[in-house]
């Protein structure tokens, strides 16, 4: 048994050692060769594995492959701007999902809060925001509402059916005398001034309440016929006890003369401020701002006419 085993092994050894010496492994200079025979064979007629022919070929289909691709995307493109006006929305009124504006503040902290917090007198702590409302309201001087597209609608007192298509301009001094730069905006005091606006809706039309008894409760005693009503909350009893009084510059809110808007050249909102006078320092106020007409309703979740934002005054 022993010398039959060994005999095997045997066998294996030598058929290994001959398999061994079958194996051909290219050297660096074979590999090296067959990479320039791959880049041109000149006994084959190739490049890169094709011949001239075959490269024609493939670059004609890809030319006619590219052509029609950018053919295609300039049809859709054609039939995107014909469909689609860069001035007017398509879907308007009951077919657009934009039905009822929301209000929007100034200023903005940040992208991802809406906590207004500052130190009452420390001009570091609210320095940017009265740059950024000072950069918004700059829009809105004189000078900048000059031209041809602008009209004065001083003297209308309801809503404006002639010149649609020019701009009524807004009179900056109409957000009073406490609510100015050169006061900064209250924050020295300890009683800032926020900036509201209503968000522009093409072709959107305010309707007015007739009476007292149709306006909503909250404004029964401030209501104005032609003007968009605003008025701000705390959105708890703690909050409504330590807001303290507020004002609101204009009183009535956003008169109906400058709606609707109709992507007229140099249109401008209507703005308000909203004044909190004796803030409690030291107690974080949820602040709720509403504004109100027949047509607005309000929708926390898609802050369908309205807003909210935190007020902490350290």
């Amino acid at each position: 048994m022993a010398s039959r085993i060994s005999g095997v092994s045997s066998e294996w050894a030598q058929s290994s050692t001959a398999l061994d010496q079958t194996i051909y492994k290219p050297s660096m200079d074979d590999r090296l060769a067959d990479i320039k025979t791959f880049c041109l064979d000149v006994h084959n007629g190739t490049v890169f594995g094709r011949t001239p022919v075959q490269w024609m070929f493939v670059i004609i289909y890809y030319i006619i492959f590219y052509i029609g691709l950018f053919g295609m995307f300039a049809v859709f493109l054609v039939v995107f701007n014909w469909i689609v006006d860069l001035n007017y929305p398509t879907m308007q009124g009951v077919d657009s999902i934009l039905k009822v504006p929301g209000l929007s503040f100034r200023p903005m902290p940040g992208t991802r809060s809406t906590v207004v917090r500052f130190v009452k007198g420390d001009a570091s702590t609210y320095t940017q925001y009265l740059d950024h409302m000072e950069a918004y309201l700059r829009y809105y001087e004189n000078q900048n509402q000059q031209g041809e597209n602008y009209i004065d609608c001083t003297e209308i007192r309801t809503r404006r059916t002639t010149e649609l298509s020019k701009v009524c301009r807004f009179n900056i001094e109409m957000l009073g005398a406490s609510c100015v730069k050169q006061q900064n905006f209250g924050f020295d005091d300890g009683q800032p001034c926020i900036l509201l606006k209503l968000n522009r809706i093409y072709n959107w039309i305010p309707e007015e309440f007739v009476n007292a008894s149709m306006a909503e409760d909250d404004i029964s005693e401030e209501w104005e016929q032609w003007s968009i009503s605003v008025k701000c909350f705390g959105e708890n009893e703690v909050d409504r006890e330590n807001m303290g009084p507020l004002t609101y510059h204009p009183p009535k809110g956003f008169p109906f003369k400058y709606y609707p808007y109709l992507n007229q050249q140099g249109y401008r909102s209507p703005l308000m401020f909203v004044r909190f006078e004796e803030p409690v320092p030291g107690i974080m106020l949820m602040i709720t701002c509403k504004a109100y007409a027949k047509n607005i309703y309000h929708n926390r979740v898609e802050l369908a006419g309205m807003v909210h934002f935190e007020l902490l005054v350290d």
